[in-house]
């Protein structure tokens, strides 16, 4: 739908700003993705809450953008690296070893804790049909507003296995201030035209 609106004079200035404070929150409000948020990364085993001493994340903080994220170091032997899209994470696996297999404990994986950015807003994860570690399912991806973990346990992988998680956002309602403004722009419009066509005179009596 498109909407011309005219105006002159004094009033082209602050309906200008009404119209780009408006674009900018419509524009924030439709955008709900990874991309700028600060994560922390660390390895968990045997469980969530513990935090692996033989596996090491570089760097251990970083802000989604271009490029590989971080890499995991897991027992000096297998390295993921971990590259976040603003809707997606690809983990790589390279090892020296053969066919090993993930102790199956509680949880076993990779874990994004969000220190900057504004709360997560995901709704779903999918898997990718890239994945190549068997029997990967989205039952192994847990978030949260604050959290992203990545649990693999008791699944065996080789030199290059890759794991594609797809992540759905929840997409907010245009802000109400923004609408506002686009409604307080519209009746300013009509007013003013209002105002600037001269008036009909009554028709004359009748003799």
């Amino acid at each position: 739908m498109r909407c011309i609106v005219h105006f002159s004079g004094k009033t082209m200035a602050p309906l200008k700003l009404i119209v780009s404070a408006a674009a900018v929150l419509l524009v924030s409000a439709a955008h709900a993705g990874l991309t700028s948020k600060a994560f922390s990364a660390h390895y968990a085993y045997p469980d969530l809450t513990t935090i692996y001493g033989s596996a090491s994340a570089t760097p251990s903080t970083f802000v989604v953008g271009p490029g590989v994220e971080t890499h995991f170091k897991v027992e000096g032997v297998t390295d993921i690296s971990a590259d976040f899209s603003d809707t997606s994470l690809t983990l790589v696996l390279t090892t020296q070893l053969g066919a090993p297999t993930w102790n199956d404990t509680s949880f076993n994986g990779p874990v994004f804790d969000r220190i900057a950015g504004g709360p997560l807003d995901i709704v779903s994860a999918t898997i990718d049909s890239a994945t190549t570690m068997g029997g990967f399912d989205a039952s192994r991806v847990s978030f949260g507003a604050d959290r992203i973990a990545i649990n693999w346990h008791g699944l065996s992988y080789v030199d290059g296995t890759r794991v594609v998680v797809h992540f759905t956002s929840a997409v907010p309602e245009p802000s109400t201030w923004a609408l506002a403004a686009l409604g307080g722009l519209a009746f300013l419009g009509a007013h003013r035209s209002a105002r600037g066509r001269p008036r009909r005179p009554p028709p004359a009596l009748a003799a």
